[in-house]
């Protein structure tokens, strides 16, 4: 099943590293707000405490209890029930 369409539902749980190899703390990642949503992507607002700095790394709801039950930022268009999982990457 592929996805054709995306629902943002709040612009919370993203965040981004901007620390390097300190990225492995839980306490360094910082929260950046969804700016822009397309049909399959979203747009990351780069926190000020980031700005002139490389991104290292980004997440989604990456904590051991991220959001309440049906309560994700993001979740398929088609399948109001299937949320988009966790999800990180380091550069």
């Amino acid at each position: 099943m592929s996805v054709t369409g995306i629902e943002l539902r709040n612009p919370d749980g993203f965040e981004v590293c901007c620390l390097g190899t300190q990225c492995t703390n839980d306490n360094i990642w910082i929260a950046a707000p969804t700016s822009l949503k397309t049909p399959l992507s979203i747009t990351l607002a780069v926190p000020a405490s980031c700005v002139s700095q490389q991104i290292y790394g980004i997440r989604y709801l990456w904590r051991e209890t991220p959001c309440q039950f049906k309560q994700a930022a993001v979740y398929s268009a088609s399948d109001a029930n299937l949320p988009t999982p966790p999800y990180i990457t380091i550069f």
